[in-house]
């Protein structure tokens, strides 16, 4: 087996367009992150300390003050669901805080998380989905998929070296893009003598890492589907179709997104935890007005997708399409 995958592995060290999005999965990271560094400028001690200032004295404004009462007197018409910290979420709506008062983006760690960092895992993804759909294609198309299984008839074995070398190698390549890209933003806090608060790198490392893994699956999952349907642009079409048409039809069909959404619990594998949009029953609604008729946790549109939640979700998807191309391959005849 581990010269089968020798073998698959130097399939993909010789297929051309393999090679070029390979390398556009360590461009594509790179070129994100000088953006981001070009956008956004790191902050210093003293401005953050004039913003700060500026917020409180914000902050003791009457019509600031007014509104905070209001909230902490009735924080049910103020969207604080059951169990919230009442006094800390009225202070998080009405409060002014230093970041409103900064002139210009800052370069946040933790902010880039959600803007740059979730962009470049997502492309990144997109593109270890092509590489694994390219790489089974080329096989079908020019018809060396028979003479392959003259020297390794056990078509089981062929199916899963190939599988393997193209999500290990989508892997490493996407890990390596994503480490690449947070070490340059980190670099320009360190290049400025920044502090970057402790445990906040790791986060962001982490997040790459993770979303490495979701590469490796949609890897996985391009290759299943060309496998099983034989040809890359009808792997191509199917996915498109899926993304276009099957978020419509979610959006209309379902009230909860969050256990058949594939976005949904992508996005909660990379970012830990995903907070989505559901609708509010009809129940919810006290007369035409739209008010709010209960306090019920169902009521306020919000729930969290979470880490484990997306993990079974992308496994047990990536298995049933990868148990559905093993018995194709198996049975049906190669031309």
């Amino acid at each position: 087996m581990i010269r089968l995958i020798g073998v698959e592995l130097t399939r993909l060290r010789w297929r051309r367009a393999v090679l070029l999005m390979l390398a556009a999965m360590l461009v594509v990271p790179v070129v994100i992150a000088v953006i981001a560094l070009v956008d956004q400028q790191p902050l210093g001690p003293d401005a953050y300390a004039q913003a700060e200032q500026q917020a409180a004295e914000e902050a003791k404004q009457p019509y600031v003050q007014e509104g905070l009462q209001a909230c902490l007197d009735d924080p049910v018409d103020f969207g604080v669901a059951p169990g919230e910290d009442a006094e800390q979420v009225c202070r998080d709506y009405n409060v002014p805080t230093a970041d409103q008062f900064l002139d210009y983006n800052p370069l946040d760690l933790a902010q880039a998380r959600d803007d740059s960092g979730l962009a470049v895992a997502v492309i990144v993804g997109l593109i270890a989905l092509l590489v694994g759909t390219t790489f089974a294609g080329h096989d079908w198309n020019t018809g060396s998929m028979s003479n392959q299984l003259l020297f390794e008839t056990r078509r089981v074995r062929v199916w899963s070296a190939k599988a393997v070398a193209v999500v290990l190698v989508t892997g490493v390549v996407a890990a390596i893009g994503s480490t690449v890209f947070w070490l340059m933003i980190a670099a320009r806090f360190w290049l400025d003598d920044l502090v970057i608060p402790d445990g906040v790198l790791l986060d962001s490392l982490q997040q790459g890492w993770r979303g490495a893994g979701v590469a490796a699956l949609g890897a996985l999952g391009g290759f299943a589907l060309t496998m099983l349907s034989r040809s890359t642009v009808f792997t191509l079409g199917v996915l498109f179709g899926v993304s276009v048409a099957g978020g419509i039809l979610i959006s209309l069909l379902v009230d909860d997104p969050g256990w058949i959404d594939p976005t949904v619990n992508a996005a909660a594998v990379i970012e830990d935890g995903k907070l989505y949009y559901v609708d509010v029953p009809e129940s919810c609604y006290a007369d035409a007005s739209g008010s709010y008729a209960t306090s019920d946790s169902d009521c306020f549109g919000e729930k969290t997708r979470s880490l484990g939640d997306g993990l079974i979700y992308l496994g047990l998807l990536s298995a049933a399409i990868s148990g559905a191309s093993v018995a194709s391959y198996r049975r049906r005849d190669v031309p």
